[in-house]
Parts: structure tokens; C-alpha cells; sequence
């Protein structure tokens, strides 16, 4: 909710006519109109509030006040006050029973995986390699075997996540002030949020307006830039999922995990993601189911294809309580009957 109030004054002796009051605003349902007469001398106040429906940048303000004589002959209008600019993050939720995907590291793996975040705590040594900042020279061991030597910091593995929201156009649908968008931008920030509260790093890549990442991170710092960046994109992306995971496989090492959250109908993509499997990326996603919110086409298909691939897929649809809804991924049982009688063709039989 959005708070704040409006004063106005009357300064001459006599009474004033009928005053229209108006605040401008971009911000979508936050509006404030006010027909009112002031006695001499007299004053008047008002509290204005409104729900954030959407994530953005709004501007509030300035303050447009008219009157006219009675006849309405002459009119004034007076603008007091300059914009405020306000910025509207996505709401964050804690998910409880939601299980981030791991890479599955063995040992010998974890030494020689570089994580773009580790602990304050060194677990062995090794020899320098180029590109080892200096802060990590273990000058002692160098002295002793008259060679550089780095320290190896503990690492959790698969710490690395990174998380895909799909910002293209024409794939997101509307109801009202309910928009599949802002879904998917609310389960991106507590998603986000989780693997942070788990010390683990996040990453962001979101493709609208413009191109977004967000590189590794960690800490309270990365959730602000998360934040940060969720507030300022918008919905206006031209390229398809499919496109923006494939422009970006070389992020994606196989130390790291992936998030997907999308409302593609589509099923290209999936075939990306299975390619990423076979490299040994660990990879989840949640669906944001777009006939929940009038649109046409199902998302089921692509569940369907993501069982048949072994990718865990959660869907979250129209007035869904995200923790509920991200509790557990979606089986076959869960599927409509039309759908689960054409999806012997994609889930092996052992499955069923």
C-alpha cells in the first residue's frame, strides 16, 4: 500500500466555488480526485492510498487544482508541487518446502570448481593458476615450496544458481490487475530469496525491454540488485525462450544450476534444456499456467515434454499461494484426463 496526504489552503477572505483537485499519476490503480469548496481562511486535508499492483518506476504528482466563477466564465488552474518518482519492488514470500536444484559434484570436482562466491574459510591449498587474484596467495606454502600457491576456499556444491524469467510479449496474459508477469516476477524474487537465505549464489537473466543479467552473487546486496533489476524491466521482450537460453549456454557451466520461469506455451525450449541436461546441468521449472488468466493455450504440453525429459516442473496458476504451489512439482496424476491418455507417447511406460 502507498500512503500520503494532500493540504490545501484558502488565503483570501472570501469563500472559494467548487475546487477540482487532481494528483497525477502513472501508477495503475492509484488515483486521487477531490470536488471541494474552502471557507475563508479556511483549510482542507486528505489521505490518499493505493495498492502496488505492479512491480515498476511511477511517477506521483505534481498537484492540479481548478475552479471557475460561478457563471463559468473564467477559470484558473494552479499546479503545485514536482513528481515523485516511486519504485514498486515485487513481492518476496518465503517457500518452505521448495527443493533447489544441485549440481551433483564429486569431490575431486569441488576442488576444481571456481565459484564466483566462497566462504571465509580455507580448506587446502594447491598450486597457482593464472587468473587467481592475489588474495588468495597462500604466501606461507608459496615460501615453503618456492612456487605460488592459492587457497582453496569450502564451497557448497552446485552453490551456483542461475535463474531465467521469460519476458517476451506475446506469451503473458491478463485478468484484470492480475497479470502472469507479475507472477512469474514474484516467484523469480523468492526464488531468488530462498537461495540466497541457503547462502548459495544467484544469478539473473531476463530478456524484455532490453537484455538483463544479472552476474553471480551473493549476499543481502544481491537481493537488492535483484530487486533492483525485476523492478525496472519490462514485459516487452521480442525473443523466445528457446533464443535467450541458447544465447546464454556459456554462462551455464556444469557446476551450475538453472531456474526456469516462464508462461511458454511453446515447446522448443524444452529441447534446449535437455541438451543442458546432458552437459550436467541440474534444471527446474515453474510454469505459469496462462488460461488461468484467459488465455487460450495450455501449458500441459510442455509439463508433459518436461516429465517426459526428467526436468521437475511446478505450476502456479491464477490465485495460487506460491509456498503451496511450489511445494512439490507436478506428476502425470496431476494432469487433465485428455492429457494424461496422449501422454503415454512421451513418459516412459516405467514412469507411469
Amino acid at each position: 500500500m502507498l500512503e500520503g496526504s494532500i493540504y490545501m489552503r484558502n488565503n483570501s477572505p472570501m469563500p472559494t466555488g467548487w475546487l477540482e483537485v487532481l494528483q497525477m499519476s502513472d501508477m495503475p490503480g492509484y488515483v486521487f480526485g477531490e470536488v471541494t469548496r474552502l471557507p475563508a481562511r479556511g483549510w482542507a486535508e486528505w489521505r490518499t492510498q493505493g495498492s502496488c499492483y505492479a512491480r515498476g518506476v511511477y511517477t506521483i504528482g505534481p498537484l492540479v487544482a481548478g475552479g471557475s466563477d460561478p457563471l463559468g466564465l473564467f477559470r484558473v488552474q494552479i499546479t503545485r508541487g514536482d513528481p515523485v518518482t516511486v519504485v514498486v519492488y515485487p513481492p518476496t514470500v518465503e517457500l518452505p518446502y521448495f527443493r533447489l536444484p544441485s549440481a551433483d559434484l564429486s569431490g575431486e570436482e569441488r576442488v576444481r570448481h571456481n565459484p564466483q562466491t566462497r566462504s571465509s574459510h580455507a580448506s587446502t591449498v594447491r598450486e597457482y593458476n593464472h587468473g587467481d587474484s592475489l588474495n588468495r596467495i597462500h604466501w606461507p606454502s608459496t615460501a615453503k615450496c618456492g612456487q605460488l600457491m592459492s587457497k582453496e576456499f569450502d564451497s557448497p556444491a552446485g552453490s551456483d544458481i542461475w535463474v531465467v524469467l521469460d519476458l517476451e510479449r506475446r506469451i503473458h496474459q491478463s485478468t484484470g490487475m492480475e497479470r502472469t508477469d507479475e507472477y512469474g516476477v514474484a516467484v523469480v524474487a523468492s526464488l531468488a530469496r530462498l537461495v540466497l537465505t541457503e547462502q548459495r549464489s544467484v544469478g539473473l537473466i531476463a530478456y524484455g525491454d532490453q537484455e538483463y543479467v544479472l552476474p553471480l552473487g551473493s549476499g543481502t546486496r544481491q537481493i537488492s540488485r535483484v530487486l533492483e533489476m525485476l523492478a525496472w524491466s519490462k514485459t516487452e521482450g521480442d525473443i523466445p525462450l528457446a533464443e535467450v537460453l541458447s544465447q546464454n549456454t556459456m554462462k551455464l557451466d556444469r557446476f551450475a544450476s538453472l531456474l526456469i520461469v516462464t508462461s511458454s506455451t511453446a515447446t522448443e525450449w524444452v529441447s534446449v534444456l535437455q541438451s543442458l541436461m546432458y552437459r550436467g546441468l541440474s534444471i527446474a521449472v515453474v510454469l505459469v499456467d496462462p488460461t488461468s488468466f484467459g488465455g487460450d493455450e495450455s501449458c500441459y504440453e510442455v509439463a508433459m515434454r518436461l516429465l517426459s525429459a526428467g526436468i521437475p516442473a511446478y505450476v502456479v496458476r491464477r490465485g495460487d499461494a506460491l509456498p503451496f504451489a511450489l511445494s512439490r512439482p507436478m506428476t502425470l496424476h496431476d494432469l487433465p484426463i485428455s492429457e494424461q491418455c496422449s501422454a503415454g507417447e512421451l513418459i516412459p511406460a516405467s514412469e507411469l
